[in-house]
């Protein structure tokens, strides 16, 4: 049986009219019925809770009340029933007085943060925030702000140029600030990934005390370098020295440390242990270099080389209690991994002997 072309428009034309009517009905069926000090509503096409609040003189939450809705979302077609008279709203939140004394001006400079400005102004971010009537903290070269007035114009944040092995745990130490701040002010997503020549502006100087890192001095003359290395620790600490440990024949011999006062030598890197980690990793020194790991935890750590799982017979600390040190002088090239083999999460470093 053939269908002629006027029969197939026909029937796309009758398709046509039932879509038409039926995208339409819905305006039709949207007219509100009034229901004493409601009506009902049905939700057309591009409506949405403001609006329709707007047109009857209602609130949004009133009507998220009335209807149990518990987000501003609404689809066409939805009943909804809308109050006259508004519900009473709770309690209304009371904007806080435009603080004074913000007669001055700044201009925004380039790597400016509302954090750095307030800290210089010697307000408060939210304070700054509030007095500009910014709703967020992003700020945008050559903006004026209203700041106080100070008898004498703050000076800017210092700057930085990062050398060579670096990173920002030690800059953050060297200026008494924070790895956050510095990362923050110079939007480094990543705290671990900085560059030598990279210039860095430094915020909050001498916010934060860290712990200091202890100046070693030489108290005597150095052990005599074994074929690969001597451990020694200085005196009126919980001293070690690696000595070999008794073993049977053809047993692979091992190092242990055991308290032995003696001198401290000169220690040409300085690991610590905070925060179950080695800071720094890695190191590289020289041969005839010695490396001194400190712990600075409230719990005892070890430095034994080797990998978890692998240990190495080169050194052993055994347990450092929280304040103890251990020294050991690398008198061969290489390339040395490290470990704590008495705490369960992993600690390990390496040590580069050039």
């Amino acid at each position: 049986m053939k269908i002629g072309l006027p029969t197939v428009q026909r029937v796309l034309g009758f398709v046509f009219v039932v879509m038409l009517l039926l995208t339409f009905l819905p305006s039709v069926a949207a007219e509100p019925t009034q229901q004493g000090t409601s009506i009902i509503y049905y939700v057309r096409y591009g409506d949405t809770l403001f609006s329709i609040a707007m047109r009857y003189g209602t609130t949004v939450p009133a009507i998220m009340q009335a209807n149990g809705l518990t987000s501003e979302q609404i689809y066409a077609g939805q009943r909804l029933i809308i109050p006259l008279t508004p519900i009473t709203p709770g309690a209304t939140f009371t904007p806080l007085p435009t603080p004074s004394n913000f007669d001055c001006t700044y201009t925004v400079q380039y790597r400016d943060t509302v954090y750095s400005i307030a800290y210089r102004y010697g307000v408060s971010p939210a304070i700054l925030m509030q007095a500009n009537y910014m709703y967020t903290p992003y700020l945008r070269v050559g903006q004026t702000l209203r700041v106080p007035c100070l008898a004498q114009t703050p000076t800017p944040f210092p700057t930085h140029i990062v050398t060579e092995g670096q990173n920002l745990f030690r800059i953050a130490i060297e200026y008494e600030t924070s790895i956050y701040a510095i990362a923050w002010t110079n939007g480094i997503w990543n705290p671990h990934l900085i560059f030598a020549g990279q210039n860095l502006v430094i915020p909050y100087p001498g916010s934060k005390k860290w712990p200091p890192i202890p100046t070693i001095t030489p108290r005597g003359p150095t052990n005599t370098p074994g074929p690969t290395g001597t451990a020694t620790t200085p005196v009126n600490t919980p001293t070690r020295t690696a000595t070999r440990a008794p073993t049977t024949p053809g047993a692979t011999p091992t190092r242990t440390a055991t308290p032995t006062p003696g001198p401290s030598p000169t220690a040409t890197v300085v690991i610590i242990m905070q925060n179950f980690r080695f800071v720094p990793e890695t190191v590289t020194i020289p041969r005839g270099g010695t490396v001194m790991w400190q712990n600075i935890d409230s719990v005892n750590h070890s430095v034994r080389s080797g990998s978890p799982g692998a240990p190495g017979a080169a050194f052993n600390s055994g347990p450092i209690p929280p304040g103890g040190k251990f020294y050991y002088t690398f008198t061969t090239p290489g390339t040395f991994p490290f470990y704590s083999d008495i705490d369960q999460q992993p600690m390990t470093g390496t040590v580069i002997v050039q």
